[in-house]
């Protein structure tokens, strides 16, 4: 199944992000490892962790390619030490808390071949449940977060697709890349520590003409989530910032600002409900919310993104 376009007989470069989850980690390499059935490398991009991640995977799969960052710099500066280094004629990017059988990755290669117009491909998500999760989005709008806010979200989400369609957005968990594309559009923008930097990449790849496709006819199994618990506070603001930053990049200051002040709206009234349970004795978030609501109300806040380059890298043609 080689390629001799692609210069260095690799189908597909796995790209995985870690950060301190050394069990997760080497069972997912488990799966991946050391005899995979198409000519394939995988490479483990670890931020920084301090569980002995980094160790533990050079002993145990010495057929990976086990890259220790000197920084937790986050998913989208992760993503990028990965594909500067991959050479596969595609990229697959996974998470950690995934699970992911060979049978099922190359029939989600073989249906994204048949798609040779389309980038960045999505397939079906479940939990550990087997219920079906939320894996692509519609375009983020600056309209959707007044009702958001207002517990009203459902009034401006589109029900997901129920077969192949195209769409703005797939979920960064299980994300397939067409490696051509990444000439086109350089990396993921670091500016992202997490969350919505797949948004703003799959919205780059629509702009240069590119479609994003979601695959329904495989579906991968996550847990999600437990890198972001170990970091709750961190992550949760991160979520909010990021939410910022994305519109900044695509909408301007102005409804930046008026994101802003939705977002602050719905932190603070979720953050007299927090209260209400906190006064009650019950275990409640009312801490996160409170900072999360002391961020948003920061003067100069969106000014401040607003100001932030881009950080994307280019990523070279040779070997693509």
């Amino acid at each position: 199944m080689a390629h001799p376009q692609n210069g260095t007989g690799i189908v597909l470069s796995i790209v995985v992000v870690n950060w301190n989850t050394r069990d997760l980690l080497l069972r997912l390499l488990g799966q991946l490892l050391p005899d995979p059935p198409i000519p394939c490398e995988v490479i483990v991009v670890d931020n920084q962790s301090s569980d002995d991640s980094v160790t533990a995977a050079w002993r145990a799969f010495p057929d990976a390619i086990v890259l220790p960052q000197p920084k937790n710099g986050g998913f989208a500066y992760g993503v990028n030490r990965g594909l500067e280094r991959a050479t596969g004629r595609w990229v697959l990017l996974l998470n950690t808390d995934a699970e992911a059988s060979w049978k099922d990755l190359q029939d989600f290669l073989a249906a994204a071949e048949r798609e040779p117009d389309a980038a960045v491909f999505g397939p079906r998500i479940v939990d550990e449940h087997g219920r079906t999760q939320v894996s692509t989005w519609q375009r983020h709008l600056p309209r959707h977060y007044l009702p958001q806010a207002l517990f009203l979200g459902r009034l401006v989400e589109k029900a997901p697709p129920k077969a192949a369609a195209d769409v703005d957005c797939v979920s960064g968990c299980v994300f397939l890349i067409r490696s051509a594309v990444l000439a086109q559009v350089g990396g993921f923008d670091e500016r992202f520590f997490m969350y919505y930097e797949e948004a703003d990449f799959c919205a780059r790849v629509r702009a240069a003409g590119r479609r994003v496709r979601w695959l329904p006819s495989t579906s991968f199994l996550h847990v999600g989530g437990l890198s972001a618990e170990q970091a709750a506070q961190r992550t949760f603001l991160a979520f909010r910032e990021s939410c910022l930053l994305y519109h900044a990049q695509w909408y301007g200051r102005g409804w930046t600002e008026w994101v802003r002040a939705c977002l602050l709206l719905g932190v603070v009234l979720r953050l007299c409900g927090w209260l209400v349970l906190a006064a009650a004795g019950r275990r409640n978030r009312a801490a996160l919310y409170g900072r999360a609501a002391s961020m948003l109300a920061r003067p100069g806040l969106v000014g401040e993104l607003c100001r932030r380059p881009r950080l994307v890298p280019k990523l070279p043609v040779l070997a693509r």
